[in-house]
């Protein structure tokens, strides 16, 4: 399954189908809100490296980096042993990261 959206996917050759499935599934949600927040977003790399291949369960680690024309934002210290939320984590980190850089939060807006 490609994803809708442009998304750089580095290390898919570790992954199962599920598991590359719920990489773009959960990118190209993402996509969408931080194109909204980053107006002028040039690209999106997702960096997956897994640990312990070898038992029954491995851990992961998810790197994000969101290539914009005025700021780059990268996202490094997700790991976990749940691919799905080491994704999740990893992306609103980065959401977390434009809306403190850019003020694109909605709080102090006025009508």
């Amino acid at each position: 399954m490609k994803p809708a959206n442009p998304i750089q996917v580095v290390g898919i050759k570790d992954l199962d189908e599920m598991e590359l499935e719920a990489v773009y599934r959960i990118g190209d949600r993402y996509y969408g809100k931080l194109q909204r927040a980053v107006k002028n977003m040039a690209s999106l790399v997702v960096h997956i490296k897994s640990y312990d291949k070898e038992g029954r369960q491995r851990k992961y680690s998810v790197h994000v980096k969101l290539v914009a024309p005025a700021r780059i934002f990268v996202s490094t210290k997700v790991h976990d042993w749940n691919l799905e939320k080491a994704l999740h984590k990893s992306f609103q980190d980065i959401e977390r990261q434009s809306q403190h850089r850019l003020h694109t939060y909605s709080q102090n807006k006025k009508a």
